[in-house]
């Protein structure tokens, strides 16, 4: 006798529980007894720095404004304003009485994605930009040092990362050398077995700085680029026609692209966060195996 639609609803809400709590208890076991090693790049997958900085605003623009307008506009939700603020990357001309040259934007979604991901393992930052420019985007972007809690690799202590590419065994204790090209040591090795291979993954949108671990480890990430964040950013029309009927269809067009932009970065690092959590759990323990996936269905989407 086939079972009642109301006794089947009730079976699979059943099921859907359990496996809800027994993922989430899994993901929590891992995290805590094997957590994952994720290493972000800065520069074009969490975030966008522009230089000079943008003619339209100064050095001393608050760093949320206001993106609602007044009048009929007002109706219009507009995306949340893209967090930024001003610094002085010294790879760019300045003087001493600049008080900043580049803009830096965090990707939309970037700073919930890092949140989340620092819950699932042990997040590091792996970048080929300066000592200076990379700590004054961790001061602005992780204070309090609760994101990232592994180790901070940049290329004025380790030159080799524009040259080789990023080298996941640098903070295993199984680099190549200790001196860095300058002469000098590297501070970041780590004992050996302090972190595996097969525990480790890198976001970043170069797909050449895989290529020490034969790119293994590492999942290519959208680049947020300068072009991709100015369709992000706001280009409504406020002059004083704005209540004219076709100036008013113009700015709900923009608002509609500046949304769909928005939402497609968040969209990308939802993906990073997903690919976290699968390599969290899966089975095998090895994120190796979750990168290849991923990167068989990326060539998978690319041919259709």
């Amino acid at each position: 006798m086939t079972a009642p639609p109301q006794q089947l609803l009730q079976l699979a809400r059943r099921a859907s529980t359990i496996s809800i709590t027994s993922l989430t208890g899994w993901t929590s076991y891992k995290a805590n007894t094997d957590p994952l090693h994720i290493f972000w790049d800065l520069d074009h997958t969490i975030l966008c720095s522009v230089t000079p900085l943008p003619s339209d605003h100064t050095a001393n623009d608050e760093k949320h404004n206001d993106t609602n307008g007044g009048g009929e506009e007002s109706s219009l939700i507009k995306p949340p304003t893209i967090h930024h603020f001003d610094q002085i990357d010294d790879d760019f001309p300045y003087t001493p009485l600049t008080v900043a040259n580049t803009r830096t934007y965090f990707r939309p979604g970037a700073k919930v994605a890092l949140w989340l991901c620092s819950k699932l393992g042990i997040c590091h930052v792996y970048t080929a930009a300066q000592e200076s420019y990379t700590m004054n985007i961790l001061q602005e972007l992780d204070p309090n040092k609760e994101v990232f809690r592994g180790v901070v690799l940049h290329r004025t202590g380790y030159p080799r990362i524009v040259r080789d590419g990023k080298d996941l065994t640098v903070v295993m204790g199984g680099g190549t050398s200790n001196d860095d090209d300058n002469g000098g040591t590297n501070t970041y090795k780590k004992e050996p077995n302090d972190i595996r291979l097969e525990r480790a993954i890198l976001f970043d949108d170069k797909v050449s700085n895989f290529k020490p671990q034969k790119y293994e480890n590492g999942v290519s990430v959208l680049p947020f680029s300068e072009e991709r964040l100015n369709k992000c950013l706001s280009s409504t029309n406020n002059s004083s026609s704005s209540s004219s009927s076709s100036s008013s269809n113009e700015n709900y067009h923009c608002v509609m692209d500046n949304w769909t932009a928005y939402l497609q970065e968040v969209k990308e690092m939802a993906r990073l966060v997903g690919i976290s959590v699968w390599g969290t759990v899966h089975l095998s323990g090895d994120v190796r195996k979750v990168v290849d996936w991923v990167r068989k269905l990326n060539e998978d989407d690319n041919e259709v």
